[in-house]
């Protein structure tokens, strides 16, 4: 019956990224209030898990298909904001995801480091991103800019982030000179500020119903494997599934992929997958190993889409997405229990379709530096770097309303306007 249950599960956390309308439509700023805006730094957005990037111009993971409020990454732009949007492994683990975007951003050769690599069992090198840099121009890791993330895209930003600061020793011992700048560290100054949308800080717990399945996790891989013998790069919605150095899908230079066994189940079982990330003990792994930077804002945006009951359990909202119905009401019936040696309370079960409340304010590493920040601004704060600071929960709103669909309190054009301004006053 688990296994049953999981498989279904997983069935509908991929459609959830799928079933959504597909036609396009403008975004402007509708409200007549005066945003404070101006010099802001750009805005680099990360999607989350079976995420994709802007080259699938009818459904933009940031708005602007016909059920969103309007396109993040458009609106930005046309008011003078520079913004984009990044293109990483939608099942890669957060290193991985990491280290493709860091050669977006720079226009260079993805390089997993060669300790990494080993350790998991693919090829160190990947895509070449010299023809096709985010940011038109190859970044210079000074100049700073401010990174979005959502569900996924969190620990993956607060990684790469973690990274350009502080380096990887291990990967310094592996090669010495070699090693990619991404793993020498030195730049903590080059991240402005680190946002996250409903980000995986902490695991959830379908993560771990679905990784600790390997029939899932294989089934995930067999996937992507045969996506790549059949279309090689593209499928649907995304223009590369980047498992090429896994085997899985076509590298750089090859039309189609080769059907491998052997690689699926080292994808599957290895470790180095969103999917392991997101159980709460990867996520644990993961949090003992990123660091915050003094000189960077970190701000985290939740919401809740959950009830409680008459018999104390949480169930989804009637406005929740169909999709998130399943997955809902299976952390809404955690409370009490202990997964991974984590204590399911109240803020577990509480969720919005896919990650829980505790997971998404903040790393659970970082409780006792974070703080609530309206609270802090009530009371007359500074706003510091190296801190997390959490907003008031969104309540009635899903996993994915910050895709462009969010529309609290007034409006989605207020709600991103009102974030630059708030990540604009540290700047001032």
């Amino acid at each position: 019956m688990k296994k049953f249950i999981s498989i279904i599960l997983s069935i509908a956390i991929i459609m959830s990224v799928c079933c959504i309308s597909v036609y396009a439509e403008d975004a402007g700023v509708t409200d007549e209030k005066i945003y404070d805006i101006e010099g802001s730094y750009p805005y680099v957005f990360v999607h989350g898990m079976g995420g994709w990037g802007p080259d699938y111009e009818e459904m933009p993971y940031w708005g602007g298909w016909a059920a969103s409020e309007g396109d993040v990454i458009g609106m930005y732009n046309s008011n003078g904001i520079e913004a984009y949007a990044a293109t990483v492994g939608p099942f890669n683990s957060a290193w991985d995801r990491a280290c493709e975007l860091y050669a977006q951003l720079t226009g260079t050769v993805v390089d997993y480091g060669e300790a990494h690599s080993k350790e998991h069992n693919h090829d160190r090198f990947g895509k070449d991103f010299s023809s096709k840099i985010l940011m038109g121009e190859p970044w210079d890791c000074e100049s700073p800019i401010n990174l979005v993330g959502h569900s996924f895209g969190g620990p993956t930003v607060r990684l790469f982030a973690s990274l350009m600061a502080y380096g990887d020793e291990t990967e310094l011992a592996a090669t010495g000179e070699e090693t990619s700048p991404l793993f020498a560290g030195g730049h903590e100054k080059c991240i402005n500020a680190l946002i996250t949308f409903s980000g995986v800080h902490n695991g959830s717990p379908i993560a771990n119903l679905i990784h600790d399945n390997s029939t899932i996790m294989t089934f995930i891989a067999a996937f992507a494997n045969l996506a790549g013998v059949l279309f090689g790069k593209g499928i649907m919605m995304w223009e590369d599934i980047q498992l090429g150095h896994f085997g899985l899908t076509a590298k750089q230079d090859q039309d189609k992929a080769s059907f491998s066994w052997e690689r699926i189940k080292n994808f599957a079982l290895t470790g180095d997958n969103c999917g392991s990330d997101m159980t709460l003990r990867g996520a644990k792994e993961l949090n003992e190993k990123i660091k915050l930077s003094p000189y960077t804002y970190y701000y985290s945006y939740s919401t809740i889409s959950t009830e409680e009951t008459v018999v104390g359990t949480q169930m989804p909202i009637p406005s929740n997405f169909a999709l998130f119905y399943l997955t809902s009401m299976y952390i809404g019936t955690l409370e009490g229990k202990t997964i991974d040696g984590v204590y399911m309370d109240k803020n577990w079960a509480i969720n919005d379709g896919i990650v829980p409340l505790a997971s998404a304010l903040y790393p659970s590493n970082c409780a006792d530096t974070a703080k609530n920040y309206e609270e802090a601004i009530n009371a007359g704060e500074t706003i510091e770097g190296g801190r997390w600071y959490y907003m008031t929960p969104s309540v009635g709103f899903d996993h994915f309303d910050y895709c462009g669909t969010i529309d609290y309190p007034t409006s989605f054009e207020d709600f991103y306007f009102t974030l630059a301004e708030t990540v604009n006053r540290t700047n001032k």
